[in-house]
């Protein structure tokens, strides 16, 4: 039997944690810094910002830069400070499985080959695919070789720079990036240090390298992209999620932002997971579906009882009063710029309730 194909983004999707963002925050009693959960969101909000001002990126003779590569930026710190068994634990500790993963991945893998597509570091995309029962193999993330450390000579110098003078302005100036900007250009583009230099050693698995590994999934598995389904929710998947949409599959944005809703055909609002299995148990009518599913959707918005059943699967309308949701699912293919600002809006609630701080970040 041939399997279907899809992807999951992990960081959202799959698990609440921000794992880059929570060692970051595990730094503070180690350095004896404060606030390093705010420093993280200031590197965060400079790498939207490379991504987002045109032109930016060349001007500062950047080789190679996609979103995400914030796990880049701060890789020198996290590897002059953390073993890897360290990571390893810290990971398993914060899995933060979402609700309804477990149980959304086991249903698939009757009929799907499962990969992930993730930017965290291996340390923890690995846990949390041993924790789902997803192959290692499968697994598309950041590869953080600790060892790699042994080339910065004095990474205190570095933190003097970035911390205690960058960070340290950035909140003296009620947390504007662009008060630091030119500072962090500095920093990270204009000197030839140790630290830069290990930095370079990251390839950070996120933007276009994300769509190129959906490339690779549909070269090694033979199977067309326009017949797979992928789901993101954040700035580093626009690129996975656009290529899909262009190519005729199924580009899920389940609780994202305004930088994956422009680039999905659909969106999954929902406290739970188990909301996207609607779309995986209607794919070979996706459209149909979907317009019956908007059309009805107010009469059972709030009330997953009272779902007509020739519209889902009964285990899964159980599955839903069980636990008591409705997903929203909008259907982004043809949505005026009113709808799709409204789905941002929506999406961005669920994405805090769900991730809590973590899902301020882009």
């Amino acid at each position: 039997m041939t399997l279907n194909v899809c992807a999951f983004d992990m960081e959202g999707p799959l698990s609440f944690t921000d794992f880059a963002a929570e060692i970051c925050k595990l730094l503070g009693p180690r350095l004896k810094y404060e606030r390093l959960d705010e420093f993280f969101q200031m590197v965060s909000n400079y790498d939207d910002y490379l991504i987002e001002t045109p032109g930016i990126i060349k001007e500062l003779g950047i080789k190679s830069y996609e979103p995400g590569d914030t796990l880049k930026l701060l890789a020198p710190i996290y590897v002059s400070f953390f073993t890897d068994g360290e990571l390893v634990e810290i990971s398993k500790k914060k899995i933060g499985l979402i609700p309804g993963s477990n149980e959304t991945i086991n249903r698939l893998k009757r009929d799907w080959n499962i990969s992930i597509i993730s930017t965290s570091y291996t340390q923890h995309a690995h846990n949390v695919a041993r924790e789902l029962g997803i192959p290692l193999d499968h697994v598309y993330c950041t590869a953080l070789d600790v060892s790699i450390k042994s080339g910065i000579e004095n990474i205190e110098e570095h933190l003097q720079v970035l911390i205690e003078t960058i960070f340290r302005k950035y909140l003296d100036k009620d947390s504007q990036l662009e008060v630091v900007i030119d500072d962090l250009n500095h920093f990270f583009w204009k000197t030839d240090s140790d630290y830069v230099k290990v930095m370079d050693k990251i390839f950070v698995r996120g933007g276009h390298r994300k769509e190129a590994a959906v490339e690779e999934i549909s070269k090694k598995l033979n199977y067309p992209i326009s017949d797979m389904i992928a789901t993101g929710d954040s700035i580093t998947d626009k690129d996975m999620l656009r290529r899909l949409n262009e190519e005729g599959g199924i580009a899920i944005t389940f609780n994202g932002n305004q930088y994956s809703v422009p680039h999905a055909n659909i969106a999954v609002t929902s406290p739970n997971l188990m909301g996207v299995m609607a779309i995986f148990m209607n794919k070979e009518n996706i459209w149909d579906f979907l317009a019956d599913w908007e059309a009805q959707y107010p009469a059972f918005a709030d009330d997953p009882k009272s779902i007509p059943e020739r519209i889902i699967d009964k285990s899964l309308k159980e599955y839903f009063v069980q636990n008591n949701f409705v997903p929203r699912i909008d259907n982004l293919k043809k949505a005026s710029a009113e709808k799709r600002e409204e789905v941002i809006k929506v999406q961005k609630a669920m994405r805090k309730e769900v991730r809590g701080w973590f899902g301020a970040l882009g």
